[in-house]
């Protein structure tokens, strides 16, 4: 079934989290940031998988750097303290 596009909702404009999809076992995110923007360290309540799909950032977990470009792929715990900071214009599906 479709349910839409995801390059409709893409809006840069500081930082936007739009629910795209919620069933018990498991909900998809879209998370859109301006270039700039900085989500403060905070930790999940649950465990998640990500993917950019535009962009690059900085996904901080656990006081380590990594550089996420459009097509990257990585994965969290909930226990893992992380912080994003978009060095571009960047927006995320995730998966918790």
């Amino acid at each position: 079934m479709l349910t839409g596009n995801i390059n409709d909702l893409i809006v840069y404009d500081r930082i936007k989290k739009q629910q795209l999809y919620k069933e018990d076992r498991f909900h998809v995110m879209l998370l859109s940031m301006q270039q700039g923007e900085f989500l403060k360290p905070h930790q999940s309540n649950s465990d998640a998988f990500l993917t950019v799909l535009e962009g690059e950032i900085i996904f901080t977990k656990d006081e380590i750097d990594h550089k996420l470009l459009k097509g990257d792929m990585f994965t969290f715990k909930a226990s893992e303290k992380h912080s994003v900071k978009a060095l571009q214009n960047a927006s995320l599906l995730i998966v918790k």
